[in-house]
């Protein structure tokens, strides 16, 4: 069997994370106006909420990992619990790529794979870079894994029942 090679390793944008550091950001002003306004200096201590809430959101985010290898997709992610999902690049059938407005203001989408995998036979890779790349390369790698692994329906084994 041949060494699997890894192709790219990639994280999405923290673009993911725009509102809730807005919320936080507008928490954090409306704590300080308050603090200010009331003359009350223990209120302070309340901007630990906001701020410790925008750096989970940033850890979840920044834990996420995609691995592309000429064989697999490796998706990691969690902060504290780890999950990983690899699914096969022969079981990939189709994909689509949606850009919404604002991710297309910094170059993002997202990337849904549709495969034949029980387990998670939707993969949506959210606010990644150059979408249409990434789904070129999974989609070239698919193709060559199938085509090595001849999978596809014309191979179907026919079984004989007794």
């Amino acid at each position: 069997m041949d060494a699997e090679k890894t192709i790219c390793e990639l994280r999405p944008s923290q673009v993911l994370n725009i509102a809730p550091f807005i919320y936080s950001g507008l928490a954090v002003a409306l704590i300080i106006t308050a603090a200010v306004l009331s003359g009350i200096g223990y209120i302070y201590w309340l901007l630990d909420f906001p701020i410790l809430y925008a750096l989970w959101k940033w850890l979840q985010v920044r834990s996420i990992r995609l691995r592309i290898t000429d064989q697999r997709l490796i998706l990691t992610e969690g902060v504290l619990n780890k999950t990983t999902n690899e699914t096969e690049l022969y079981r990939v059938r189709d994909s689509t790529i949606e850009e919404p407005f604002l991710y297309r203001l910094f170059g993002l989408g997202h990337v849904n794979l549709y495969t034949t995998d029980e387990a998670d036979a939707r993969l949506r890779l959210r606010a990644y870079k150059r979408p249409h790349w990434l789904k070129d390369q999974i989609r070239n790698y698919s193709e060559a894994c199938r085509q090595q692994k001849r999978w596809g329906n014309d191979n179907v084994m026919i079984h004989e029942h007794n």
